[in-house]
C-alpha cells in the first residue's frame, strides 16, 4: 500500500512522563519528551524522517507502546507485519490485529511453521526462542528489502540483549566520549549489521516500569494470555515453545504438547486471574502469584487435560519421544507422563532463576 503524503511535523504538546532512576542513570534519558527529541533528531540525521516504516508486532504491550509513540511522532508507519504459526496464541493475533485497526495501518500475517518445523531439527528447548526470532527478523528484513521499506520497527526493550552489541558499536564510534551523550543514538542503528537495514527501537533505553507507564501514558489496552513469561519480574508474553524444557530435544510433536497443554492452562489462569505455564516434557510448573492455593489450581488444571486426553483418545500414552526408543524405556516415560500430579509430588521450575 502506498502513501505518497509526507508525515506531518510532530509537534511536542503532550504531557511529558518523568522516567524512573535506572533509566536516567544507566541510559542517560530522563523523560519522555527528552526520548521523543532523540528519536526526531536521529531520524532527520540519517535522512529517514519521511521514509516508509515496517513494524513488527507481536500484539503484546512492548509493540503496542513502540506503535503508539512512533504514530505520535508521525512516523510513516505504513504496515504492521505479525508472525504466526500452529503453536501461536491466537490471542496474540487478535490484539496485533485490533492495534493496528486502531491507529489505522494495515497488517499482514506470515506463517513461519514450516521455516520453524525445519530449523528446529537437533535443537533443543533453550534455542526455541533464538530460532524464531531469527526466522522472523529475516523475513521481516526480506519483505522491507523487496517492497522499498527503509526503517524496521520494534518493541524492543532495554531487557533485550541486543542492548549490548548496539552500546559496543556507538563507543566504538565515539570513542572519546565519557559522557554517555552517545547513548541519545541507540534507538536508531543498523545493528545487527549483517541485515544492511535501519532499525527503530524507540523503547530500547527504557525499564520495564517506564515501558509499562507510557503504555497508560497512551491508554492502550492489550488482552493478556495469562503465561508466566520469559522474565523474572516482568510480565512479557510471547509463545508456548518456551516452556518446552531447556535440554530437551524439541520436535513437532514435543510442539503440539506444549500448546495444547499451555493454552488450556492459560484459559483456567485468566479464569481465575493468576498467571500459569507448565515446561515439558519436565511437567515442572510456574505460577503467579506462588501461592498454595494457586499451585492446587495449576496442579488441578493439568491433571484434568491428562484425564481428558486419555478418555479422548483411548490411550494410556499421550505421546512418546522417538518410535525407535526401546519398549521398556518408552513405557517408563508414559508412566511418568500419566503420573497424577499432588502438593506432595509437584516441582516447580527453575527454568530462568524461578
Amino acid at each position: 500500500m502506498e502513501n505518497t503524503a509526507k508525515p506531518l511535523k510532530y509537534e511536542n504538546n503532550t504531557k511529558n512522563l518523568k522516567f524512573t532512576q535506572w533509566t536516567i542513570e544507566k541510559r542517560n534519558l530522563h523523560d519522555l519528551n527528552e526520548l521523543k527529541s532523540n528519536i526526531i533528531k536521529n531520524l532527520e540525521n540519517s535522512d529517514l524522517l519521511d521514509k516508509k516504516a515496517l513494524l513488527m508486532l507481536s500484539g503484546g504491550k512492548d509493540s503496542a507502546t513502540a506503535l503508539a509513540l512512533c504514530k505520535e511522532l508521525n512516523i510513516n508507519v505504513e504496515l504492521c507485519i505479525h508472525y504466526v504459526h500452529n503453536w501461536s496464541w491466537d490471542i496474540s493475533k487478535n490484539e496485533a490485529e485490533k492495534l493496528a485497526k486502531k491507529y489505522e495501518v494495515p497488517i499482514i500475517f506470515p506463517d513461519i511453521t514450516e521455516k520453524l518445523s525445519k530449523k528446529i531439527r537437533g535443537a533443543k528447548g533453550k534455542s526455541i526462542c533464538r530460532i524464531c526470532k531469527d526466522i522472523m527478523k529475516i523475513r521481516a528484513v526480506e519483505y522491507a528489502h523487496e517492497n522499498g521499506f527503509d526503517i524496521i520497527i520494534t518493541g524492543d526493550t532495554a531487557l533485550e540483549k541486543i542492548s549490548g552489541p548496539i552500546l559496543d558499536d556507538l563507543r566504538e564510534k565515539n570513542p572519546n566520549s565519557e559522557d554517555k551523550e552517545f547513548y541519545h543514538k541507540m534507538e536508531l542503528s543498523k545493528i545487527p549489521r549483517r541485515y544492511d537495514t535501519y532499525f527503530l527501537r524507540p523503547l530500547l533505553r527504557l525499564s520495564q516500569n517506564d515501558v509499562m507507564a507510557i503504555h497508560e501514558h497512551y491508554n492502550i489496552n492489550v488482552q493478556r494470555v495469562h503465561e508466566v513469561g520469559d522474565k523474572i519480574g516482568h510480565w512479557r508474553e510471547g509463545c508456548c515453545l518456551k516452556y518446552c524444557d531447556p535440554e530437551e530435544k524439541i520436535s513437532t510433536d514435543l510442539f503440539n504438547e506444549v500448546f495444547e497443554l499451555n493454552k488450556y492452562l492459560t484459559e483456567v489462569a485468566r479464569e481465575n486471574n493468576i498467571r500459569a505455564s507448565v515446561l515439558l516434557p519436565s511437567k515442572d510448573i510456574l505460577v503467579l502469584p506462588k501461592t498454595k492455593g494457586n499451585v492446587k489450581i495449576v496442579l488441578d488444571a493439568i491433571n484434568d487435560f491428562y484425564v481428558s486426553r486419555r478418555i479422548s483418545t483411548n490411550e494410556t500414552c499421550v505421546c512418546s519421544k522417538n518410535g525407535d526408543e526401546n519398549e521398556n524405556k518408552s513405557k517408563s516415560k508414559d508412566e511418568n507422563k500419566n503420573e497424577t500430579l499432588t502438593l506432595d509430588n509437584f516441582s516447580y521450575s527453575r527454568w530462568q532463576g524461578w
